[in-house]
């Protein structure tokens, strides 16, 4: 039996956008996306709750340009059949649903982070597809 999910809501946790660093001309090739997830369990809400964080910085640099967290719930169908409780009480979600969710979590943080981006010096960069997209 195929394991399903829906989209149950999105909230921007954080959004922070730097002044443009000196040196125009920059190139796409110039900027690194760094992305990062949890995924949380709320069993009483049957809730898969994909925290996704995505930082924008020049090449080279360690300074944060632009950063936003991403916070994305799924219900998931079946949710009982779907995660196990370890034995430190946490859970384990099935990792085809997983990945499935964090893919679409993914999806939409990069809708997001255009959106805000919009009107910006980096208004041009997208994030870029990541593997298993």
């Amino acid at each position: 039996m195929e394991t399903t999910f829906h989209l149950h809501g999105i909230e921007l946790l954080s959004f922070s956008l730097a002044p443009e660093p000196s040196g125009n001309g920059e190139t796409q090739a110039g900027y690194a996306f760094n992305v990062q997830q949890e995924q949380k369990m709320n069993p009483d809400k049957q809730l898969v709750i994909v925290f996704t964080t995505v930082t924008v910085q020049q090449s080279g640099s360690s300074i944060p340009l632009a950063s936003a967290v991403v916070a994305c719930g799924f219900g998931v169908a079946s949710f009982a059949g779907t995660l196990t409780r370890q034995a430190n009480g946490e859970y384990q979600i099935a990792s085809g649903i997983g990945q499935a969710v964090s893919r679409a979590a993914t999806g939409i943080t990069r809708g997001i982070l255009y959106s805000q981006l919009r009107g910006s010096y980096l208004q041009d960069y997208v994030l870029p597809l990541l593997p298993g997209e």
